[in-house]
């Protein structure tokens, strides 16, 4: 085991609707070590996102905390939809973070660019997102929020608004950005298969009120690749271990 970058705690969330009070996490206890992948599955509606909204300190918990061992930790959010904006370039949108943030400057527009270069979208820098594939503009999506230079990446089902192929390309090519770079990483899927060939081990998920009910470490070896991890005859073994646990 690493150093632990985040540590949720405890975590207890109730909320208040028309329809009465909703307990959304209970006792919801896990860490994520620094430079470690992690996934988190669960049944629809179980409390994932709502988990990551904690952790990016949108919406304070009932009880619990949540800690940065190692101290401040720059984060990063990935979402469903590239949120690209149609009237902006490529890389006009990956400069975007950094405009907002007031952190434009010549070295960090040249790191976003050589990223853009590194990762196969220095051709298209003048594109706008209208001319690029959903594949691509997700990793547009994503050295946008790479150039802010975040330790810990929260990836929201990145890939769920695109086409199956574009789907496994794409998961191949985010994972092997962010273990190049060296970043930390949370994704939430619904999607076993996803999180079996990307991440270093999963955290299952209760149904509502969420708990980590269990949790699978994977012993594929570190250089193998998302798709030569589907083609791993331990894949299959552990869908159905995982599968198995969210079906109970």
């Amino acid at each position: 085991m690493g150093e632990p970058l985040l540590s949720v705690e405890h975590i207890y969330l109730n909320y208040h609707t028309p329809q009465g009070e909703t307990h959304a996490l209970e006792d919801l206890n896990f860490t994520v070590d620094k430079g470690e992948f992690v996934a988190v599955v669960g049944p629809s509606g179980c409390g994932k996102t709502t988990m990551l909204s904690l952790i990016m300190d949108l919406n304070p918990p009932s009880s619990g905390q949540v800690r940065f061992p190692l101290g401040p930790c720059p984060m990063g959010y990935m979402l469903q939809r590239d949120q690209l904006l149609p009237w902006r370039t490529v890389e006009k949108n990956a400069l975007l973070g950094l405009e907002v943030q007031h952190r434009l400057t010549k070295e960090s527009r040249e790191r976003a660019l050589a990223l853009l270069q590194k990762y196969g979208l220095g051709d298209f820098l003048n594109h706008k997102p209208g001319q690029l594939s959903g594949g691509m503009r997700q990793k547009a999506a994503l050295i946008r929020t790479l150039a802010l230079s975040p330790e810990l990446l929260l990836l929201d089902e990145p890939f769920s608004a695109l086409d199956y192929q574009t789907r496994l390309s794409l998961a191949d090519e985010v994972h092997t950005i962010i273990k190049e770079e060296g970043k930390t990483a949370l994704l939430v899927t619904h999607d076993i298969g996803e999180a079996i060939s990307m991440a270093d081990r999963v955290l299952i998920f209760s149904r509502r009120p969420a708990r980590v009910k269990r949790q699978v470490t994977f012993a594929f070896p570190k250089d193998m690749s998302p798709l030569d991890r589907r083609a791993d005859p331990s894949f299959q073994e552990y869908f159905a271990e995982i599968w198995k646990e969210l079906d109970r």
